[in-house]
């Protein structure tokens, strides 16, 4: 098979595993099934698939495709932190319905009704920082080293699309988050600060700007 299309297979499964992970929430709470069954069955082996992708593209020497896995996950999880700093005010403000992370991980461990602990918060933030390092690697992967600002328009179409997620209609917060004041302001600014961060670090640390049909 010609090296190139190889390259773009091992990227596209990457894009797909990558993109299952910041959707089993919205998922679950759309009612299509529960956090246990879709840690177990869908997050775990796709993480497990990306890893193997990623060891493949090492041993081929495919060394565009396992740069932008690294990159893209190391500041994705990088862009998290500046991220969580934001919804922790805007939770501590009183501008957030809920510490979406410590949510996350009592439905991982279906411990709704009996509360976090300390497992589940591992398990919520862990959870967290990954889905930061999915939309990192699903931002190099298809676009390479572009300019921080399309990182921070990125950052906001993830944003629009958590706000327009089951995830906040499932909140009892209104369309979009517009019951409770604040909410809209600080998830964008949150989103533009990892999106603003990603497309930083990513410009710095990538060399390759071609996007994912032009490797």
């Amino acid at each position: 098979m010609n090296t190139r299309i190889s390259k773009i297979i091992v990227a596209l499964v990457v894009l797909a595993m990558a993109g299952i992970s910041p959707n089993l929430y919205p998922a679950a709470m759309a009612g299509y099934g529960g956090m246990p069954f879709f840690s177990k069955w869908l997050l775990i082996p796709s993480i497990v698939v990306i890893v193997g992708m990623f060891l493949l593209a090492k041993k081929q020497q495919y060394n565009i495709i396992s740069r932008r896995i690294w990159v893209g996950a190391l500041a994705g999880i990088i862009g998290t932190i500046g991220l969580e700093i934001i919804r922790i005010l805007g939770f501590k403000m009183g501008w957030m319905p809920g510490d979406l992370p410590k949510l996350l991980g009592v439905l991982m461990t279906d411990r709704f009704m009996k509360g976090p602990s300390t497992w589940s918060n591992i398990l919520g933030y862990t959870y967290h920082y990954w889905n930061g390092a999915a939309f990192g690697m699903i931002y190099t992967l298809i676009l390479g080293r572009k300019p921080w600002w399309y990182g921070a328009v990125y950052g906001i179409l993830v944003g629009t699309g958590f706000l327009l997620s089951p995830a906040v209609n499932a909140m009892g917060v209104g369309f979009m988050g517009s019951d409770l004041a604040g909410m809209i302001p600080v998830v964008y600014t949150a989103h533009i600060v990892f999106g603003s961060t990603l497309g930083y670090l990513t410009y710095k640390w990538l060399r390759n700007k071609a996007w994912l049909l032009k490797m």
